[in-house]
């Protein structure tokens, strides 16, 4: 039995999802003063593909849906909220992430943004 236990013990360890040891100077978001941030999960629509010969990972301007869970600064964030952000890949749709968002031309689009598995927090003054 005592086999059995210490067996079951290192499946359990071995099967968790590791998270990343990621230093707190990583983990910290810098924003603007006009800036919003929230916790959100994404839902990515649309992509335009980057017309730039240069870019060599293939960027595009995705326009997407955020669900947003927490305002973490500013007043007036609607729950449903459209953005757009320039980026090499889109964000997943099955977690949440701390993100930046800035008010443009176009409406809102994601300036930076990290997991919220990751423990981001907020740089202590705005830029």
């Amino acid at each position: 039995m005592r086999q059995l236990t210490f067996l079951f013990a290192i499946f359990c360890t071995a099967s968790c999802a590791a998270l990343p040891d990621v230093r707190a100077e990583d983990r910290t978001l810098s924003f603007g003063c006009n800036d919003i941030v929230v916790i959100a999960r994404v839902r990515n629509e649309a992509e335009e593909p980057s017309k730039s010969e240069n870019d060599l990972l293939g960027h595009s301007w995705f326009s997407s849906t955020l669900k947003v869970k927490h305002v973490i600064k500013g007043i007036g964030v609607p729950a449903v909220l459209p953005v757009r952000y320039y980026s090499h890949a889109g964000f997943r749709e099955d977690m949440d992430f701390m993100l930046v968002l800035k008010r443009t031309e176009r409406g809102y689009e994601i300036t930076t943004g990290q997991l919220i598995q990751l423990r981001p927090h907020l740089a202590e003054h705005c830029t």
